[in-house]
């Protein structure tokens, strides 16, 4: 992945400065056209994925849900974390807010219709008391 951003820039700037060179015979053009090519891929990278994660287990990094609208999720299947935008519908935004708040890691299976189910550690409910804390330096009289 980190791979080819690089080489499709490298490959654009290259067809480029070859379309600048036949086009024109002029030299100050390729850098133009090469920070343009840079630009065009800077650009996108880093938007969601429209396009439903492939069917598989992956940990959810991190995730954003706008009500009524979407669900931004990253997620990381072992070998890439991807960013990818999931259609919203309350169940799948209650079960990942339900998994997330449990605070110690979120997983996510998608099927082989796209539909994802995410699993995570329960919150922490417990009901024994917890001792104050003595401060280490009392300062004053």
């Amino acid at each position: 992945m980190t791979a080819a951003v690089p080489t499709t820039w490298l490959l654009l700037s290259l067809a480029l400065a070859a379309y600048a060179w036949f086009a024109y015979r002029t030299p100050y053009v390729l850098p133009a056209l090469a920070a343009a090519a840079a630009l065009c891929m800077w650009v996108p990278t880093g938007t969601p994925r429209y396009t439903a994660p492939p069917q598989g287990h992956y940990t959810v990094l991190g995730a954003k849900i706008v009500v009524d609208q979407y669900i931004d999720a990253l997620l990381d299947d072992g070998t890439q974390a991807m960013l990818y935008r999931l259609p919203y519908s309350t169940a799948q935004a209650n079960a990942l807010q339900a998994a997330m708040d449990g605070g110690n890691g979120v997983r996510a299976e998608v099927g082989e219709g796209g539909g994802v189910a995410y699993d995570g550690e329960p919150p922490v409910t417990g009901d024994e008391s917890k001792a104050p804390e003595a401060p280490s330096l009392n300062v004053g009289g």
